[in-house]
């Protein structure tokens, strides 16, 4: 039996080496882009480099400047020094052994480490030996079982013998965190002998150098295993070595446009940007899938003469589109207040519009001298697809009813949803920092501050003894809510007041004021009282687990609650006293209100402009809003889902769904490319969803393996917002091709496929 007519062709550069002038100009492209890609590529492969070594953001950077929380936090360490701390405990960490003394001799006397410009790391380290011994000492005096029983909770463990060393931070030390906490390990290993399975460190510094450990342990570990997968699925979706490696390398090189966009931009690493190089290598070999499919369908379309020319006047609307959206739902996380979002969202649409520009110089000119053979010798037919498209077709009206009750009965849950950016969201419990905090947790005492700042304007009229009173009674206040586990204020190192009348009482209360007033240069020292103008604060530390999953914007409306009243109590405002909030619960919580805000914002942001792209493309409103329906459906199912669970979001999850809605309508404009087409021919709509089938669906499921097998990779991760990212985006590629092949099919079939037109196909 003699081949195919289509198999017999071959390529119009075969009857001389410029007898197509279109492909001869597609090919000198082809050359001509690749030559400046490899002359750009050592820049790009350097930058590249460069931004992935480099130090990453922590979260108070997360946010801008004139963010009210990162303000209030600013002025708080302004006041009262950095709140960046270190927390170090090990089992034979007692308040009578010396090694911690030892620890905080070193790290701030004459020989304390520094940075290269001189400049030390840490600016104080506390004992629990340096807080008993001024318990104990004049003027105070207390003695012993009095004094630990106050440090309790604090620095001194529920036994009363186990203690820690905390270690605050200078901005240099956190600028150099790496370093300076590798420094902390290893001199506690050589002045007190601890191993490093009984050496416990918590804070907020060992949470930054954990989430840039864990986030660059992803990339590094995952990201090879990961770029192999991916080039494997492309090898098999294309059934070209050759092709495979032509798209494997554009997209490449597209990620490393995101990486010189990144630092053309002047914007830092974060970890959130781990993911991008992944997702752009995974979208930019979505996109070379989808054009070499147009490239091989107008070659088979005939006649071979200027295929490749037909071709991209075919795709480049619908590939376009496709790029465009999928830049439109990265770049709507630009409206995000934290900068994680926004550098991820810009950077990454940076790079998929790269791909798309990339795509088109070289792809087509490559096709044009040298078509894919084995592609060209498939015989166009139903094929295996056939049967489904018949079943979508043949019960259209109960898949749609059922798309319908679906989507509505998630999207009730969607108000439901909540977020986190706790540390128990960023870690498994069996990870060595949550084990760590665990055990700090258990032996110590909570380690997430709640810092209440009590303000008393100079001509407030209350005496420093009053200001106390003030002060202990806030403090009584926050130990009596239930996440509040221990409270450190003024108060734990002056006399307990005597609330007794008479003379003694009187002569008592004398004796404190004296006391005080000879204690507050101390206590302006220990950082618990300040001077700022006329006006003094007085600060309260309340501390709560970072491991209860506590809902910290209730926490922060129980610990207002409860100040509020004492401030009012002893005359508020009206004479002179205010209470701030701020520390690192209330900016964690100003952060989790953010990043729902933003899931709504970009999602509704890109939502809108894709859903008027598609009205435009498509011809109508109602074209428009239909083609829509199956592009919402994996966001409002997964989410709604997560809001009836409740599920935390953290920002890994956030990002999710404006980036899944970009990727989902690429399949949608696939799709209807080759539904209008085929509406020129007989059959009516039903035949040309089967006909759409049998031409996009290979394309429509190779992509999506790519992207969510790709993408699936990361799903192993130790930093949690990554593993979720990887998971969610799965599930929502592997829902929006379900949405794409099963309910678009549907819809069109039904009456609501009406609203949609012919397309005019471009002539030879």
């Amino acid at each position: 039996m003699p081949p195919p007519a289509h198999a017999q062709r071959r390529p119009a550069w075969r009857g001389g080496p410029w007898s197509d002038p279109s492909a001869a100009r597609l090919f000198r492209t082809s050359i001509v882009a690749c030559l400046l890609l490899a002359a750009a590529m050592p820049f790009v492969a350097r930058t590249a480099i460069r931004m992935l070594t480099a130090e990453s953001t922590i979260p108070f950077d997360w946010v801008p400047a004139a963010f009210p929380a990162r303000r209030d936090y600013a002025r708080f360490t302004a006041d009262f020094g950095s709140g960046d701390m270190v927390v170090a405990s090990w089992p034979e960490c007692t308040l009578d052994a010396s090694a911690a003394d030892r620890f905080a001799a070193r790290a701030t006397g004459p020989t304390a480490p520094r940075d290269a410009v001189g400049r030390p790391w840490f600016d104080a380290v506390t004992t629990g030996r340096t807080a008993l011994e001024r318990l104990v000492a004049p003027p105070l005096a207390l003695d012993r079982a009095e004094a630990v029983d106050r440090l309790r909770g604090v620095v001194v463990g529920p036994d009363g013998e186990r203690t820690c060393v905390i270690v605050g931070f200078t901005a240099a030390g956190l600028a150099d965190r790496r370093r300076s906490v590798a420094w902390i390990r290893d001199t506690l290993h050589d002045m007190a002998g601890v191993a490093a399975d009984d050496l416990h460190l918590g804070g907020t510094v060992i949470d930054n150098v954990a989430v840039d450990a864990a986030s660059g342990e992803s990339l590094q570990v995952y990201g090879g295993p990961a770029a192999a997968i991916i080039f494997v699925l492309t090898w098999l979706a294309l059934r070209s070595l050759r092709y495979a490696i032509v798209v494997f390398l554009l997209a490449v090189t597209c990620v490393g446009i995101s990486f010189a966009s990144l630092a053309t931009w002047g914007d830092r690493m974060n970890p959130v940007l781990i993911v991008m190089p992944l997702l752009v290598l995974t979208l930019g070999v979505s996109g070379g899938i989808h054009l070499v499919n147009y490239l091989v369908e107008e070659y088979r379309r005939g006649p071979a003469r200027g295929a490749a020319w037909r071709a991209v006047r075919v795709a480049w609307l619908p590939c376009s589109l496709s790029a465009g959206t999928t830049a439109v739902g990265l770049g709507s996380l630009v409206v995000s207040e934290l900068e994680p979002i926004r550098t991820f969202g810009f950077h990454a649409a940076v790079g998929v519009l790269g791909t798309l520009i990339v795509l088109f110089l070289v792809l087509p000119g490559i096709f044009a001298r040298w078509p894919i053979r084995r592609r060209l010798d498939v015989v166009a037919g139903p094929g295996p697809v056939e049967p489904w498209a018949r079943a979508t077709t043949g019960h259209a009206a109960a898949i749609t009813g059922v798309a319908i009750v679906a989507l509505a009965g998630a999207g009730l849950g969607v108000p439901g949803i909540r977020t986190s950016v706790g540390i128990d969201t960023l870690f498994t419990p069996a990870s060595r920092l949550i084990r760590d905090y665990a055990w700090l947790e258990r032996e110590i005492g909570p380690l997430v501050p709640v810092e209440v700042i009590l303000r008393f304007s100079g001509d407030s009229g209350l005496r420093a003894v009053e200001r106390l009173d003030v002060v202990n009674e806030v403090g009584a206040a926050l130990r009596g809510l239930p996440p509040v586990a221990g409270v450190t204020s003024a108060a734990l190192f002056v006399p307990d007041r005597d609330d007794a009348t008479g003379f003694r009482a009187a002569a008592r209360k004398a004796v404190i004021a004296r006391k005080l007033a000879a204690s507050l240069s101390q206590l302006a020292d220990m950082r618990l009282v300040r001077m700022e103008g006329d006006d003094q604060l007085w600060r309260v530390t309340a501390r709560v687990s970072a491991l209860a999953g506590l809902d910290y914007g209730r926490v922060l409306a129980e610990v207002r609650g409860v100040v509020e009243p004492v401030v009012a109590r002893h005359g508020g405002g009206g004479r002179g006293i205010t209470a701030a909030y701020t520390g690192a619960m209330p900016l964690i919580n100003a952060i989790q209100t953010t990043l729902l805000r933003d899931l709504f914002t970009s999602f509704l942001s890109a939502l809108g402009v894709i859903t008027l792209v598609m009205m435009v493309v498509e011809g109508g409103v109602m074209a428009g809003l239909v083609a829509m329906i199956p592009n919402i459906f994996p966001m409002v199912l997964l989410f709604g889902i997560l809001g009836w669970t409740q599920a935390a979001l953290d920002i890994g999850s956030v990002m999710t769904a404006s980036v899944a809605l970009g990727m989902a309508v690429d399949g949608t404009f696939h799709f209807l490319t080759f539904f209008r087409h085929a509406l020129h021919g007989r059959g009516g709509r039903a035949a040309a969803v089967r006909d759409a089938y049998r031409h996009s669906a290979g394309a429509l499921v190779q992509s999506a393996l790519v992207c969510g097998i790709g993408i699936l990779a990361f799903a192993a991760s130790p930093f949690a917002p990554t593993r979720r990212f990887a998971w969610m985006l799965s599930l929502l590629v592997v829902a929006a091709l379900v949405g794409d092949l099963v309910v678009l099919p549907a819809l069109l079939t039904t009456r609501a496929g009406r609203w949609f037109r012919p397309a005019r196909r471009p002539q030879s």
